[in-house]
């Protein structure tokens, strides 16, 4: 009889199903082996005894389980904080690329109102341009190389300014400036001589001839130094040495052109330079 209680008690075993049941099955065979009298007490000992191993192994089971959900939360904190930081770095970014964007938008304005400032500049000092004459019989425009106005009259001096603005406009600066330096040799005290002077170095310029273009600028306040062309040509100054990389001098210069002449078109560029190389 005793042989056929382990028997039983396998088979209720594996139709106990999971092994979390076990328990439950030993404590039912161990109400089945007391009433009928038929346990031994080594038995009763080894059931106990496999009653505190599974009840051992439930409590490890749960112990793991407890690490594992743990580890699981502690996982998802840090990719929930990872995820956080990571969109917060984004926004960052973002504000970063606006300001940047807003920074050149007003960068942009500023060229253009300095470039449409230059433009009206170099536009007050070009009057306008008289009709060129025309010889009566032929109808043919002079040629500024070889007619020359044949009077001396403020007429005249204009005429033949005109002509020598002509030839600049249309890039023959070598006839330009056979034309101005006439001009100058003829009238050199005429109001146009400041803008021939300024045409001159003008030419300098477009010839990259830098250093004998601040010369000739420094000619206008040298000699006819109460000219409303005094601001411009300090201030063409001051951007020239900017060019030739000559700061302490540009400085000078474009300061110069803020103190003495403040209302002056050219005093809001120098304004302008000097903040750019202060």
């Amino acid at each position: 009889m005793l042989n056929l209680v382990p028997s039983r008690f396998r088979g209720a075993g594996r139709e106990s199903g999971p092994r979390g049941c076990g328990g439950r099955w030993l404590l039912l065979a161990l109400l089945t082996l007391v009433p009928s009298g038929c346990a031994t007490k080594g038995d009763l000992r080894d059931l106990q005894g496999e009653i505190r191993s599974l009840a051992t192994q439930q409590e490890q089971a749960i112990r793991e389980l407890e690490a594992l959900n743990l580890a699981v939360q502690d996982t998802l904190r840090g990719q929930t904080d990872a995820l956080f930081e990571s969109r917060g770095d984004i926004l960052r970014r973002l504000q970063a690329l606006e300001q940047e964007l807003m920074t050149l938008q007003e960068l942009t304005g500023q060229n253009q109102r300095t470039l449409q400032a230059i433009r009206d500049l170099l536009e007050a000092r070009r009057p306008a341009l008289p009709p060129v004459r025309t010889e009566p019989d032929t109808g043919q425009i002079m040629d500024v190389e070889f007619a020359r106005p044949e009077t001396t009259t403020a007429g005249g001096a204009q005429q033949m300014y005109s002509a020598a603005v002509t030839q600049f406009n249309r890039g023959s600066f070598m006839t330009a400036r056979r034309a101005f330096q006439q001009f100058l040799e003829e009238y050199p005290n005429h109001e146009l001589a400041p803008d021939a002077r300024m045409y001159l170095a003008d030419i300098l310029v477009q010839e990259n001839r830098l250093e004998e273009a601040i010369e000739a600028f420094l000619e206008i306040p040298e000699l006819h130094p109460t000219s409303d062309r005094v601001p411009e040509a300090l201030y063409r100054v001051g951007a020239l040495f900017i060019d030739l990389e000559d700061l302490e001098r540009a400085r000078e210069y474009l300061q110069r052109v803020v103190d003495s002449y403040p209302d002056s078109g050219a005093a809001m560029l120098a304004r302008e330079r000097l903040e750019e190389i202060s």
